[in-house]
């Protein structure tokens, strides 16, 4: 539980939707405070009722954050019936992998070190003032919280703000704007509830292991150096500043993680409010496509190599654009790869962003290694040649594996990834461990733990038959549940519809922006 991001944490066992979850939903209690002086109230912004309402979406400048991010304002801007419009306030850094389509409004950064991302700023180990993580939040306020207040004035006509959950400053630009604020976790529901619940309840003596406490919906149990006690220690912040939403969002659904939806909406501060699960949210299309490696000429060779695989064959290997491995450890992984006798596919993106490393792409008779490029993740694991997935459990690649019904070996390395783990694991049942020794968090995981790991996943047939089916079920029920969430009249595009109707009744009401 911790990372790069002070917060976040866990979610549900039985994800079997016969009945989709309902916005969770507590009666809202009369509006307490008033509008401040700097606030135009809501009904005024617009003479127009049938106006379209704008949302101004606000990720946190790091790629896994911006991603899911940009990816719902382009599906609010694609919306039938012109019910919503949609921008994004961002940096120049960022505005480059915007979606097509959707407008930004671009504020001007000036990078602690250097450093556009967040995330690259955590990988390379800064830990110099100017380059600390306070003085990019810091500089990242000063750049987006007037650009956010600037495009809020200029628009005239019904708005709402969603933005990260990090942003703790952004709530009291559009409460001071008179405009309504969304809090979008870019972590899963059961990460964030496993959080609170850590933060309000904490046990002391403090056990090592030791359960999640305050009447968590599942019994997990989770190693002290699995929890990010930095991220704790800057909680409060972020609880306050969520208590001024009138809502919560997940990038989760239903099926996955209702439960602890509903638990962590038990423990809001402030003034009740609804959480709506709209995900899973990936990748936008456009940055997603192959055309973005190929120019549109051909296939990804990626997914060539992969054309001519059996089916179920292949284990995918990835740990996301900044969770980098030392080189002891990456000899480690690829002697552990070799001897398990499976082909692997192993994409290993540039450190630092594109152009950071050597460009490479080789195959053996051993499997596929891609170094220093994009790589188009959800099709490689949505393809009938892949039978597994190495992770390092961030949640982009944890919703992207459970859409395609891809069973995981999980590798956590960083942040919420420990308590990501736990949730696979034990609770959704669709994963193995590959760190044998879960209290030795940054020793080196030799490479017969690797060989190990990646036989279960795949089912060596030694005793454990029974169990890979089992966890290949679970994964194609959650595949097929996490697509249905996402079709037209599913829980998500529901929960999202609701939100919607919600952000635009308020603009009718003469009170404080709050639901």
């Amino acid at each position: 539980m911790g990372g790069p991001i002070p917060h976040g944490c866990l979610s549900p066992p039985q994800p079997t939707p016969e009945k989709e979850a309902q916005p969770i939903h507590r009666e809202p209690s009369a509006p307490t405070t008033k509008p401040s002086r700097d606030m135009s109230p809501p009904a005024e912004r617009s003479g127009r009722p049938d106006a379209p309402l704008h949302l101004v979406f606000v990720p946190f400048l790091a790629r896994s954050h911006f991603a899911p991010l940009a990816a719902k304002a382009a599906d609010a801007c694609r919306q039938s019936g012109g019910v919503t419009t949609a921008a994004i306030v961002t940096t120049p850094h960022f505005a480059s992998l915007a979606p097509p389509g959707v407008p930004v409004h671009v504020a001007g950064f000036r990078c602690p070190g250097g450093h556009e991302d967040f995330s690259h700023l955590q990988l390379q180990g800064v830990d110099d003032e100017a380059s600390s993580a306070p003085a990019f939040f810091s500089a990242a306020e000063a750049a987006l919280a007037p650009a956010l207040e600037a495009a809020l004035r200029d628009h005239d006509g019904p708005a709402a703000v969603v933005s990260d959950a990090v942003l703790y400053w952004a709530p009291r630009v559009a409460r001071e704007c008179g405009v309504p604020h969304v809090t979008f976790h870019t972590i899963g529901a059961f990460a964030a509830a496993a959080m609170v619940a850590v933060h309000l309840h904490r046990p002391e003596p403090f056990p090592d292991p030791f359960d999640v406490p305050g009447g968590f919906p599942h019994p997990v149990k989770l190693r002290r150096a699995q929890v990010n006690e930095e991220a704790l220690a800057h909680f409060p912040l972020f609880r306050a500043a969520e208590a001024e939403s009138c809502a919560v969002v997940f990038n989760s659904f239903s099926a996955l993680e209702a439960n602890f939806a509903a638990y962590y909406q038990s423990q809001l501060a402030g003034r009740p409010k609804k959480v709506f699960l709209v995900g899973p949210v990936l990748a936008a299309a456009a940055a997603a496509s192959p055309r973005a490696v190929n120019g549109g000429a051909e296939r990804d060779p990626i997914l060539q190599w992969l054309d001519g695989r059996p089916a179920g064959s292949v284990v995918y290997v990835c740990f996301g654009s900044t969770c980098a491995l030392g080189e002891s450890q990456l000899r480690e992984l690829a002697t552990g790869l070799r001897a398990s006798r499976r082909p692997f596919l192993w994409v290993i993106p540039a450190p630092g962003g594109e152009g950071g490393a050597a460009r490479e792409e080789r195959a053996s008779s051993h499997g596929m290694v891609v170094a220093g490029r994009w790589a188009p993740q959800a099709e490689i694991l949505a393809h009938r040649a892949v039978g597994g997935f190495v992770t390092h459990c961030g949640w982009n690649s944890v919703l992207e594996a459970v859409r395609a019904g891809v069973p995981l070996a999980t590798w956590p390395l960083r942040a919420e990834q420990f308590v990501n783990e736990a949730f696979l694991v034990e609770v959704l049942r669709v994963g193995v461990r590959v760190r044998e020794e879960a209290d030795q968090v940054e020793a080196l995981v030799p490479a017969g733990a690797v060989t190990r790991a990646v036989g279960r996943l795949m089912g060596n047939g030694q005793g454990e038959a029974e169990a890979d089916a089992a966890r290949r079920a679970r994964a194609r029920e959650l595949g097929a549940a996490a697509r249905a969430a996402v079709a037209e009249g599913g829980s998500s595009c529901r929960h999202w519809t609701g939100l919607v109707e919600e952000l635009k009744a308020l603009h009718g009401r003469d009170s404080d922006p709050q639901m």
